[in-house]
């Protein structure tokens, strides 16, 4: 279904360009002044066509464009779609449009034929086709029982067998049908593609659009939402399930209101539902979508999601308050109105997409992350008592998007997004321009699609106003452990900032806040669970195995004073506590620093001496309700990974819950890498430097260093490298083996993105460097050659491969829930 789209975009946009004299296969094509060519120039780099670095044609390109005259007519013919009335799609075909379809699928039937069924020019071709012919069919109604042209087309697709009946295919495809009015609603604007590359013409969003066809995408999108919707349901649980709750629930963009319907029937009549659209034609579909569910009163109202001021003062016309209702928007903050922003040195322009100011003229990413920035901004008065839950959609790089045609929407999407002036950004891009306008997201409500592919189209978050962190001093503490006065933090602080974003603990980076949110979530549902049945004199257990510098830790205060867990459990007559475990170095003195005065947590050392101790013996006997180990488990060998599961079984209450995560559990999946793989080719690469034939040819800091090391210290140093990075990564199998005899659960693999400064950080934490190239003594010297070799070498050769991603690489996270066998 996306290549059948992204043929529709491409057909309309080689129309265009060959109309232009644009298109030379031999040559290299210029890159105009006007946006709407940028656009139309990036669609092509998305499909492969195109080298975006050179300019130049690639050999896909020039292989496509041997079927340049079969784009063009088919593009000619989406061309008769212009129309943008609400019923342009209900009407019969014109008998020239029959006639023009009819020569046009003749001349496909006997090019396909010879043609290869799985290259993406023949779904780009069958796409060009089989979109306007089917949503012709779904609009006139005949889409059951498809007759004549129509039906030759789809059982040359292979959606109709030999009697007319509908093939496996066929029945899947079927359900897809809707989803195509996305790109189809923009028919009107495509076939008007070439006035606008010539500067004849400006799309202009807004009631009297003529470039979209807004029923049909009011439809499309329902359709293409539909799943998020029922997944954001936790989120609305867990608001809902606390007091104060949210008066209304306002969805900005409402479109047809099948999210306001969907979350009537989650929430019944107990909140008010208001539906926010800039387009009359959207209200009015929701206004009857909402009545069919039985929504009593909704509220509909015309607006503009760039104006949350004018909304305030709509809202208390209805006797409302804006600041007291839930404020919700699907796939939204990417279609605003560009105002621009102040330029910023903290929005470098990490987003890739081809974006056009109002004028026409060609926006670069930073303006736009700038007037990302300042449009939150204005929201954010507005939310301070419940935020925001946005669904939204991002543009992926074109470098990342052709290496993953047809498992995403991006070719299409992000041009017709492009095109009519809309905004979507990358996701990582998204995020930092959430944090710098003061915009935090509750990590362990984050939910990114897809899953493990190396880029993000879809994320779901619960955004928040940014609070300070409470601050509450504990007099007295119960800690069994604390650092000796005078130890040295800076390893653990280089950590740290690894961690979080400049070092503020409201902003955990996105690499590893997703996993660790799914640990803090289901941490949190059994600390729930407990909350339930505790009794006066209970006091409910937390373990942080291998706490490191106290992220786990950190995130599950949040949620548990998010969810007032101590007031709750003091109810009742119970406590909470959490234990802080590790071994005592600087990245455990930093976590330290960091909890110290918070009045749950108490600190323990896993190791006296030489000796690792039982964890119940670290908690003099008493057993805990959960255990965390988030970010541990690939740092043991098979033995210790044995030791630590019986030692957490020992402590761990029958029917507790471990809850961890790592990044460096193998094998990768076929999209992505391990943590430490970075590293280990970091190695490879000062390895390979140390036994060139040819030194003196080596780059100036690597033949600094390699002069330097005497081959007696080479066998001590690869020891100690092998400790630090094990050169062959735990598996996620082992890992189960261990848990076996004791636990019983569930593994999930997910991937999240880790960034090329955040991979480089991680090679020159401290402690890493020093263990990892332990052959170069000297500090500076060994910085300058992981530098050299991360940025010249590594990231580079991994960034190009199938793990790359726009701005980094692709990290694969095995995440698991066990509980303590009974």
């Amino acid at each position: 279904m996306f290549l059948y789209q992204d043929g529709v975009l491409l057909s309309s946009t080689v129309r265009a360009l060959d109309a232009l004299g644009l298109l030379d296969p031999a040559g290299r094509p210029d890159r105009p002044g006007n946006g709407y060519l940028r656009v139309a120039w990036r669609s092509l780099a998305g499909v492969g066509w195109l080298d975006e670095s050179t300019r130049a044609w690639t050999d896909e390109g020039r292989a496509a464009m041997r079927h340049r005259e079969r784009y063009v007519a088919a593009g000619r013919f989406l061309g008769r779609f212009a129309d943008n009335a609400p019923d342009s799609w209900a009407r019969p075909w014109s008998a020239a449009t029959e006639k023009e379809f009819s020569e046009l699928l003749d001349a496909h039937e006997r090019w396909r034929s010879g043609a290869d069924p799985s290259d993406v020019v023949t779904a780009h071709l069958d796409g060009a086709l089989a979109v306007p012919a089917l949503l012709s069919l779904r609009g006139t109604g005949r889409l059951q029982r498809p007759e004549g042209d129509a039906a030759r087309l789809l059982s040359l697709l292979g959606w109709l067998d030999g009697d007319g009946s509908w093939t496996p295919f066929g029945r899947a495809g079927l359900a897809m049908v809707d989803h195509m009015g996305m790109v189809g609603s923009y028919l009107p604007m495509l076939a008007r593609l070439e006035r606008l590359c010539r500067g004849e013409l400006l799309v202009e969003p807004g009631d009297g659009e003529w470039h979209c066809e807004r029923r049909l995408n009011v439809q499309a999108s329902a359709a293409a939402h539909r799943r998020y919707f029922a997944d954001a349901d936790p989120v609305f649980t867990e608001i809902f399930s606390r007091t104060p709750r949210p008066s209304f629930i306002a969805d900005m963009g409402c479109g047809d209101g099948s999210w306001l319907a969907h979350l009537h029937g989650l929430l019944g009549d107990g909140v008010r539902y208001v539906g926010i659209d800039a387009s009359r034609v959207a209200l009015d579909h929701a206004r009857e979508v909402l009545q069919a569910a039985g929504v009593r009163d909704p509220l509909l109202l015309q607006g503009d999601i760039g104006d949350p001021d004018a909304l305030r003062e709509q809202l208390a016309a209805h006797g409302l308050a804006i600041e007291d209702g839930l404020h919700i928007r699907a796939f939204l903050d990417h279609d605003r109105r560009y105002l621009g922003g102040d330029p910023r040195p903290d929005l470098p322009g990490w987003s890739t997409g081809a974006y056009i100011a109002p004028d026409g003229r060609p926006l670069e990413a930073a303006e736009v992350e700038a007037d990302l920035v300042e449009h939150l901004r204005r929201w954010v008065p507005h939310v301070r008592r419940h935020g925001l839950v946005v669904l939204e959609a991002h543009c992926v790089a074109p470098h990342v998007t052709r290496r993953h045609l047809g498992a995403l929407h991006s070719v299409a999407f992000d041009a017709y997004h492009g095109l009519s002036h809309q905004y979507p950004v990358e996701h990582s891009a998204f995020m930092r321009c959430c944090r710098i306008a003061g915009l935090q997201p509750v990590s362990h409500l984050e939910r990114r699609y897809p899953t493990t592919r190396p880029f993000v189209a879809v994320s779901l978050n619960r955004l928040i106003p940014v609070r300070p962190a409470p601050r509450r001093i504990q007099t007295e503490r119960l800690d069994t452990w604390r650092p000796d006065p005078g130890t040295d933090r800076t390893d653990g602080e280089d950590l740290h900032r690894l961690l979080f974003t400049e070092g503020d603990v409201a902003h955990p980076r996105q690499w590893c806040s997703g996993a660790t949110g799914i640990v803090v979530r289901d941490a949190l549902h059994a600390i729930e669970a407990r909350i339930e049945n505790a009794g006066r004199g209970d006091t409910v257990r937390v373990l942080d195995y291998g706490a490191g510098t106290g992220l786990a830790s950190i995130e599950l205060i949040k949620a548990c004073v998010a969810h007032d867990v101590e007031r709750r459990l003091a109810d009742r007559g119970a406590t909470f506590e959490l234990h802080l475990v590790d071994i005592p170095t600087s990245w455990f003195a930093q976590g330290y620093e960091l909890l110290r005065e918070h009045p749950w947590t108490r600190f323990h050392a896993l190791r006296t001496g030489g000796a690792f101790r039982p964890l119940i013996d670290v908690m003099a006997g008493e057993q805990v309700d959960v255990v965390l180990a988030n970010m541990v488990f690939h740092l043991l060998t098979d033995g210790a990974m044995r030791h630590a599961a019986d030692s957490i079984a020992g402590v761990l209450r029958p029917g507790g819950l471990l809850s961890f995560s790592s990044p460096d559990l193998g094998p990768a999946g076929a999209h992505s890498l391990l943590f430490h793989d970075p590293n280990r080719l970091l190695r490879e690469h000062w390895l390979a430097a140390l036994d060139s034939a040819e030194p003196h040819s080596l780059a100036p800091p690597l033949r600094d260093a390699v002069a330097r090391v005497r081959p007696a210290e080479r066998a001590s140093a690869q020891r100690r490298a092998d400790r630090r990075i094990l050169p062959t990564p735990q598996t996620r199998t082992s890992v189960a083996a261990a848990l076996a005899p004791y636990f019983h659960g569930t593994v999930e693999r997910r991937t999240y993105e880790l960034l090329a400064e955040e991979s480089l950080m991680t090679a020159l934490v401290p402690a890493n460097q020093a263990e990892y190239l332990a052959e170069i003594a000297d500090r500076g010297l060994r910085e300058a050659v992981i530098r050299h070799l991360m940025r010249e070498h590594v990231l580079p050769e991994l960034m190009r491969g199938p793990a790359g991603t726009a701005l980094g690489l692709n990290i694969e996270w095995t995440i698991g829930r066990y509980e303590r066998s009974l």
